[in-house]
């Protein structure tokens, strides 16, 4: 009996956990504008997927305050996509643009990245 009660208190934990944070894709495109800030797990891989019928360039992923770079991407075509994890919990941005220029209007998205925990 208590083993079987203390199986029902972990899955409820764990389930409440998983609420905090979405799913492991950020979709960078018009199709599923991201609005607001996304949520992901420490260390958990996201898929981050180009959905425009153009070319995306200067991908950067950079760490804030610090505005420290963790990843840059020159050009990043239709449909592609690539992994990556965040091994460091906190804020991120994801920049990008729709024109070759380095000076060119950027479009930031925010990342929470956040600890998974029992609550």
């Amino acid at each position: 009996m208590i083993r079987y009660v203390k199986t029902i208190l972990f899955v409820l934990l764990f389930f409440s956990t998983i609420s905090e944070a979405e799913t492991g894709s950020i979709n960078l495109g018009p199709l599923g504008k991201e609005t607001g800030d996304k949520k992901i797990y420490q260390n958990a891989y996201v898929e981050i997927s180009n959905s425009f019928s153009s070319v995306l360039y200067n991908i950067t992923v950079t760490e804030s305050p610090s505005q420290k770079r963790v990843l840059f991407i020159d050009d990043f075509q239709s449909g592609q996509t690539f992994e990556m994890s965040f091994s460091k919990a906190g804020e991120y941005e994801i920049c990008y643009s729709s024109e070759k220029r380095i000076s060119s209007l950027r479009t930031c998205l925010k990342v929470d990245v956040i600890k998974a925990k029992l609550i």
